[in-house]
């Protein structure tokens, strides 16, 4: 479950660096100091992150991009070579929330199972709705070492996993029976697995 939360956390901390930059002027010195603010919060909670490049990309919708981003924790690290964050008007207004896109690029997770080979991704996406309570990843989809695709519903506080809707598959699924006892994973034929949990419309109110 720990490493899980931690795979969440990877995905959160990147998003809410996207949303938090947008609080300062989103180009030049902004940007790294929303950086900042990101890599303080993840070392509060016991992660590392680091990043070679932090920039603003675009004005309207602005956004940014980081470049080899690495996360590291006592019991995962992983990588993405590239991450970008942009902010989305459209899906704020609709959505009566601050909302953005999310895509992470040649991902690789480092797994904590004797054994086990990397985790490796071409493309990690997902379209982020932050509520006061809750984080919506709608739309979300991997490509990859695993083909993930459906809607969750994250915690503010911890990271928990509180709804799920997801399939997933690849040549990587065999490693979800390891997760069988702490997820709601469902084998739906043999390389074919359902995780789903709770049952909130995903697209309610604050």
């Amino acid at each position: 479950m720990k490493a899980g939360r931690t795979v969440l956390f990877l995905l959160f901390s990147a998003a809410v660096f996207g949303l938090s930059f947008l609080v300062f002027f989103p180009f030049g010195a902004g940007t790294e100091a929303a950086w900042s603010r990101a890599v303080r919060a993840a070392s509060e909670k016991g992660f590392f992150l680091d990043a070679s490049s932090v920039s603003a990309e675009g004005r309207l919708p602005p956004g940014a991009v980081l470049l080899n981003v690495r996360l590291r924790s006592p019991l995962l690290s992983g990588e993405a070579g590239r991450i970008t964050v942009v902010f989305s008007p459209g899906g704020t207004i609709a959505g009566l929330a601050p909302a953005a896109s999310l895509r992470l690029e040649r991902v690789s997770v480092n797994l904590p199972l004797p054994g086990e080979q990397p985790l490796f991704l071409a493309a990690v996406e997902a379209r982020l709705v932050f509520r006061s309570d809750r984080v919506e990843v709608l739309e979300f989809r991997t490509s990859g070492e695993l083909d993930v695709s459906g809607t969750a519903v994250l915690s503010s506080r911890g990271f928990a996993l509180e709804e799920a809707n997801l399939t997933i598959g690849g040549e990587r699924a065999a490693l979800m029976e390891l997760f069988r006892s702490v997820l709601p994973l469902r084998q739906e034929k043999p390389g074919a697995w359902i995780l789903k949990r709770g049952g909130r419309n995903p697209h309610g109110s604050n």
